[in-house]
């Protein structure tokens, strides 16, 4: 049995020894030691980015909340009560059917059978948590919602299209769980889902705050796929596969404030109408404020086509002196603006851009990306009521009464008669210039085509 001396001597020994030895091969242990490390680094993050050969990433562009990430983005993980089709209805998605009272305040949804969380409990109406400004909500039981509204609106229905999770959890009802959420100042950068069914991809969602910013990523191969403005010389790369939608759920608009001296003027804004041509921009001409896929739109609306004979008679009839404006745009809408330019000066009209990173307190022509709500309702922007939303300040004592009774009556035949009025007078005052509505540009690298497939529509 060795001492504690010769165990004491054995261990200065080997101490000594491998002291001379790193010494000597100090710069080949460092060395060796930094190729660990980045090989740690490597094999922790960068290896599993570019080694994943089941992840599809899609980009979405948009400034979103948890609390207002729309259902059409979130539906691999849930559903809404009540979804939207085609044409701007509502029907039903997790409610199996709904009722409203006779004076149109109050709506009960009842849920479908069978339907389970992702934790695999019982889906309860109890566990179901919406938020909708003004409106007073109720589980009655397990299987039915009460909303009481302060006032009848026959669109509520549409309100009700939001994702549904359980009570402070992100368990939804859908193919795919929220497994993480990446935030910054509480706006959503990132969703990671993945699915019980081992066939199907995991899932990240990436969002970019602007159309520019989406396009690069898809460029650089950040994400996969996306849905973009502007993108059509893509079509010529044999990587992708990209396909031409038009956005009829998006309409770009010149809002005209109707308070400005000269913006006032009904014939100079038809003047400015006539001298555009549409035909010029990217995407489908407008001719109303209504998208043509809805339920309620009028085709029999005023057209102005380009007509520079027109514009500049109705021009004449303003009898403005030196007619001048000043075009406030929205950023990336500035090529459009440059087009608008062009043609108004063609008749006379002198022309100051300014672009503008949001909406301006005072402005005489303003051009802006304007999303459509799926319902015909458009009180808030052109009632004269709605200080806040009435962006063109435009007053019309007919265009509010069709806006009033069109939201109060359940007939939608006699709503859509309601609509058609609308549009027609609207478009004759000319509050504002219908341009386009957008093509949108679905583009896919083709080596995740197959994934992309797997996913549910």
């Amino acid at each position: 049995m060795l001492t504690h001396k010769i165990l004491l001597r054995r261990l200065r020994f080997w101490w000594n020894i491998s002291g001379a030895y790193i010494f000597r091969y100090k710069l080949r242990i460092l060395i060796i030691l930094l190729i660990l490390v980045l090989s740690g680094i490597i094999t922790k993050q960068i290896w599993p980015k570019i080694s994943q050969k089941n992840l599809v990433t899609i980009g979405y562009v948009g400034n979103y909340t948890l609390e207002n990430i729309p259902t059409q983005i979130l539906s691999l993980a849930t559903q809404s009560l009540i979804s939207v089709d085609e044409n701007g209805r509502p029907e039903a998605s997790l409610a199996a059917n709904w009722t409203v009272s006779e004076d149109g305040k109050t709506y009960v949804v009842f849920l479908k059978d069978n339907l389970f969380w992702h934790d695999e409990s019982p889906v309860n109406a109890k566990d179901i948590s919406i938020a909708i400004n003004g409106v007073q909500i109720t589980a009655i039981n397990n299987k039915a919602i009460e909303f009481r509204l302060p006032n009848p609106i026959i669109s509520f229905p549409l309100a009700l299209d939001k994702p549904v999770f359980k009570t402070s959890s992100f368990y939804g009802t859908g193919k795919f769980r929220i497994v993480d959420i990446d935030l910054k100042d509480n706006i959503v950068k990132k969703i990671s889902l993945i699915s019980k069914d081992k066939n199907l991809p995991k899932v990240n969602i990436k969002f970019y705050q602007s159309e520019e910013q989406a396009l690069d990523a898809l460029i650089i191969g950040e994400v996969k796929s996306a849905r973009v403005a502007n993108a059509n010389y893509l079509e010529r790369w044999s990587n992708l596969n990209v396909n031409r939608i038009v956005d009829e759920s998006e309409i770009v608009t010149i809002f005209l404030n109707t308070q400005d001296p000269q913006v006032s003027s009904k014939d100079f804004r038809q003047a400015l109408s006539y001298s555009i041509n549409r035909s010029d921009f990217e995407g489908l001409p407008s001719s109303g404020p209504i998208s043509p896929a809805s339920w309620a739109f009028n085709p029999s609306v005023k057209l102005y086509e380009y007509n520079t004979g027109k514009a500049k008679n109705s021009l004449s009839k303003a009898e403005i002196a030196s007619p001048q404006i000043n075009l406030s745009v929205t950023s990336g809408l500035e090529k459009v603006a440059d087009t608008i330019k062009k043609d108004w000066e063609a008749i006379g009209v002198s022309v100051n851009i300014s672009v503008e990173k949001t909406m301006p307190q005072k402005y005489q022509a303003f051009l802006a990306l304007n999303k459509l709500s799926p319902d015909p309702d458009q009180y808030a922007l052109w009632h004269s009521t709605q200080d806040k939303t009435n962006i063109t300040h435009f007053k019309n004592v007919k265009i509010d009464k069709l806006l009033e009774d069109a939201r109060s009556v359940v007939d939608e035949q006699k709503r859509k008669e309601l609509y058609g009025d609308f549009q027609k007078f609207l478009v004759e005052e000319s509050p504002a210039i219908f341009l386009y509505h957008p093509y949108k540009y679905q583009v896919t690298y083709k080596n995740i085509a197959d994934l992309i497939d797997k996913l549910p529509q």
